[in-house]
């Protein structure tokens, strides 16, 4: 039979090796019948070996292997019963988020990934069962169910990889997946003659500190296909002679690009702040100038700053629960689904298939069309009746 039991330890009166006697039940020296071992070694083929401390647990362990084996047969892979167990979950995670790093959402991933971790240890993927995964699930304090399902997902995925690899895990060894039903609820949004008055109230209160801050915001509600974190990317040499403007890695698309045709008036004001704030090609576009205090000249606008200057001027609007991205983005797409039909909103929006957004990264020529109807019919609704003089 494959494997056996052996010891380490030798004879204390002539040094001899301890031979393995099964009929008496341990390892023995033959000179000296009655010294006998107290630790013992289960060797295996395929390199596995393990320490005992008695040999009831040795021999519990090699018969478990031989079973193991027997079973398994072809599907039987020595790193399941390796001690450094390397078809742990804890050693299998680094592996797959090393495979991630190059997507845009890796530090998602890696969150998902590096909690269940906490919860799974060094336990064999393989004897991580269905239910393991739904108690581990729904054992994590105050989430939403829409984030519960992002976790079961992020699972799914770490354990379709390891089957994917080869002798890990087989077919019939994958574990089931919950069932997470969610349902998303309704962003708040404005209309255009709000998101206009709140955008000539950014104009107002920031246009003299840093004209970019309104540039950056107008543009967010004028392009849909645009996200806030996608403007930080955008460099001055980003818009060429044709009007078009080239965001690099843009969010969620990292290692690929988007091309946007903006607007005259957008692209008449890009040249005229490069005139005014002049930088090398590879500076961010929007980023801070000298004299604000707590902002190194130069650098790249926070990730909030376009967040924090949309909400400190629907304050002074009174319009109250509309973040930044809502506030433009969603409602420009609303609202131009309104005006010109959701096929056209759909086009502007780059919310397109998925075999489009594989193949295809440059924008439809049409949208500039439609771009140039949100700017007139937005023009239609600036100006504004004041219900109290001198009120905001």
């Amino acid at each position: 039979m494959k494997g056996s039991i052996s010891s380490r330890q030798k004879c204390f009166l002539c040094s001899a090796q301890l031979i393995h006697d099964e009929k008496r039940k341990g390892c023995f020296c033959k000179k000296h019948p009655h010294v006998s071992a107290t630790r013992f070694v289960v060797r295996f083929p395929g390199g596995i070996y393990q320490n005992f401390k008695t040999y009831e647990s040795a021999t519990q362990y090699l018969n478990y292997l031989r079973h193991e084996k027997g079973s398994r047969k072809n599907r039987f892979n020595p790193d399941d019963y390796r001690s450094a167990k390397p078809n742990s979950y804890l050693a299998l995670k680094d592996k797959y988020l090393a495979r991630k790093k190059e997507r845009a959402t890796y530090k998602k991933i890696k969150s998902y990934i590096e909690r269940a971790g906490d919860h799974f240890g060094l336990i064999n993927i393989r004897e991580i069962t269905g239910e393991d995964i739904e108690d581990y699930l729904y054992s994590i304090p105050g989430i939403s169910e829409k984030t519960r399902y992002n976790h079961m997902t992020q699972l799914r995925n770490f354990w379709n990889w390891c089957l994917k690899r080869g002798n890990i895990i087989t077919l019939a060894e994958m574990p089931s997946f919950p069932d997470i039903d969610y349902e998303l609820g309704y962003r708040k949004i404005t209309d255009w003659e709000t998101q206009e008055l709140v955008l000539g109230k950014v104009k107002e209160i920031s246009y003299h500190i840093n004209p970019k801050i309104w540039l950056g915001i107008d543009m967010l509600a004028t392009y849909t296909a645009l996200r806030p974190d996608d403007l930080r990317r955008i460099k001055e040499s980003s818009l060429d002679d044709n009007g078009f403007l080239v965001i690099h890695n843009p969010t969620k698309l990292k290692n690929k690009f988007k091309t946007l045709r903006i607007h005259e008036d957008h692209i008449n004001e890009w040249k005229t702040l490069q005139n005014k704030y002049p930088a090398l090609p590879e500076m961010p576009f929007f980023r801070h100038i000298k004299g604000i205090g707590g902002a190194t000249p130069n650098s790249v606008f926070g990730d909030k700053y376009f967040y924090k200057w949309w909400v400190k001027a629907c304050q002074k609007v009174g319009l109250v629960d509309v973040p930044l991205y809502p506030g433009t983005k969603h409602t420009t797409a609303t609202e131009t689904a309104k005006l010109l039909g959701t096929d056209d909103a759909r086009i502007a929006s780059g919310l397109t298939n998925k075999a489009f957004d594989r193949y295809c990264q440059v924008e439809n020529t049409k949208s500039l069309d439609i771009v140039s109807a949100i700017r007139r019919k937005k023009a239609d609704v600036l100006p504004f009746k004041r219900t109290k003089k001198g009120t905001e």
